[in-house]
């Protein structure tokens, strides 16, 4: 099971906290989710902090939003947290490549000072 709950941070600005487990049964969910974030063309904050596990569809949707969000020019960014997709993220060179950030504050931030 997979929960996605907004957050309007400013109302520019919208944290997506996702929580349980991405997987076969759930990554559409979480696709579709991801999905209205960007056609919203708002700034949005992926938290994935409460994220149990996360399977290869969940990554697949990762680098397909970054891959969107740059030919869109939306700016977004992804908190992974301290759970279990630290490593996966690591391993596979994603954390090199999507705009990871060690909490909600510190996307936040990053995002709200960058000029537009």
């Amino acid at each position: 099971m997979i929960r996605i709950s907004l957050e309007q941070h400013t109302p520019a600005v919208t944290v997506a906290h996702v929580t349980g487990d991405i997987d076969l049964a759930t990554a559409e969910e979480f696709r579709e989710g991801v999905a209205e974030r960007l056609a919203s063309g708002e700034v949005f904050v992926l938290d994935l902090g409460g994220v149990t596990f996360m399977g290869s569809l969940g990554f697949s949707v990762l680098v397909e939003t970054h891959q969107e969000t740059e030919r869109r020019n939306i700016r977004w960014a992804v908190v992974a947290g301290e759970g279990p997709i630290q490593r996966p993220l690591r391993v596979t060179g994603l954390d090199d490549v999507l705009p990871i950030y060690p909490s909600v504050a510190d996307a936040l931030t990053a995002l709200t000072t960058v000029d537009s």
